[in-house]
């Protein structure tokens, strides 16, 4: 691959030989982040300008009255601990139950926080029959109890999370054209400079794609270098192992996000882990599109579960092992700078000029994302 000016004497590939004069370019399938239109005929992503090179927003969160155990407890323990960070859920005087497949016979009262971070002192078997409960257990608030003409507890505030992003320049990506090479007549190509152009802008479309998924903030006031985060970066949870994508293991992650108070209506992975979701022995799938007279069957574009209607999205850049969930409206690229050609001005007897762009990624709210990370499929990509 030739570096620097191309010359008639670099560029022979396609010089008056008998060859297919097709030009493969991108489509909104190959990128669907950045131009993709989804089975509903939106776009899959918004847009919006940012004139900083920093950009941030703000997450918030209620005290939603409901957590898990932290460790085991048994029938004799006064207290109990509650996920990690999740203690302000609860108050003095508050009442709970905790949920064992189904069994929720014991009530306990709060009595007040305990010595150790995350820990609650309660009063067991307030109603019904002190139990034992395994880790993990579902703790359910079901208000608080406290005598008539009480004096309210102690307030609990939660303040907001700060999240920010970097724009990422793209590009410059130089084009540099001798005006003989220009001149040289190929099959399949009006204008050299233009093919090799067309090129470039789908090299650069191809690493924002890559980029808005994979992307990992970095920052260096040294060398004035900055990457942007992408999706996989915001998340932390709602994480899965499972190794197929089904309905079943879709609606199991599903449910990770909405105890959290998510919800997400895309689904995207590459084609090929899409295989078991359109499977028609799969009886989960409750519904298949044929395509009379003809009886073929066309691949799944939603998938239905009880947490609503999930839109299917191929994106050919995410690692056949991956399946990302996203909420389309808490995710926007952030624009500082268009995709722009700019001519650079003539020092010989050639043309050149470079491409350029630069954006960021704003993802709210974590808790609507969710990820597959060891779907079954091994081949190369």
């Amino acid at each position: 691959m030739p570096t620097g000016m191309a010359t008639a004497y670099d560029l022979t590939v396609g010089v008056i030989v008998n060859m297919d004069e097709a030009i493969y370019m991108l489509s909104p399938q190959d990128t669907p982040l950045l131009t993709g239109v989804g089975a509903d005929g939106l776009i899959l992503l918004s847009s919006s300008p940012v004139d900083e090179i920093q950009f941030d927003w703000m997450h918030d969160a209620i005290l939603t009255p409901r957590s898990t155990l932290g460790a085991l407890i048994t029938g004799g323990q006064d207290y109990l601990t509650v996920a990690s960070g999740e203690r302000l859920r609860f108050s003095t005087g508050d009442v709970i139950t905790i949920n064992v497949a189904g069994n929720t016979s014991e009530t306990i009262r709060i009595t007040g926080y305990g010595t150790t971070t995350d820990s609650l002192s309660v009063t067991r078997a307030y109603a019904g029959t002190a139990m034992t409960y395994a880790t993990s257990a579902i703790i359910v608030g079901l208000g608080t109890a406290l005598a008539e003409g009480s004096a309210p507890e102690t307030a609990r505030t939660t303040d907001r999370t700060q999240v920010s992003n970097l724009t990422q320049i793209f590009g410059p990506t130089k084009v540099d054209m001798s005006r003989t090479e220009q001149q040289v007549a190929k099959y399949g190509v009006g204008n050299e400079f233009t093919h090799q152009l067309m090129a470039r802008m789908q090299e650069n479309a191809i690493s924002r794609e890559q980029a808005l998924v994979y992307g990992v903030k970095t920052q260096s006031t040294t060398t004035k270098i900055r990457t942007t985060a992408g999706i996989d970066s915001f998340i932390s949870s709602n994480v899965t192992t499972a190794t197929t994508l089904t309905p079943t293991t879709l609606s199991a992650v599903q449910t990770l996000a909405y105890n959290r108070g998510g919800f997400s209506d895309v689904l995207m992975g590459n084609p090929v882990v899409f295989s078991d979701m359109n499977s028609l022995a799969d009886t989960a799938i409750v519904r298949q599109t044929i395509d009379s007279p003809m009886r073929g069957r066309t691949r799944v574009a939603w998938v239905d579960t009880e947490f609503g209607s999930v839109l299917m999205v191929r994106n050919r850049w995410l690692l056949p092992t991956d399946a990302i969930g996203l909420n389309r409206e808490q995710v926007v690229r952030r624009v500082m700078q268009p995709l722009v050609f700019e001519r650079l001005g003539k020092t010989g007897d050639s043309d050149q000029g470079f491409l350029v762009c630069e954006e960021g990624l704003e993802v709210k709210g974590e808790q609507h994302l969710f990820k597959f990370n060891s779907l079954g499929y091994t081949g190369s990509v």
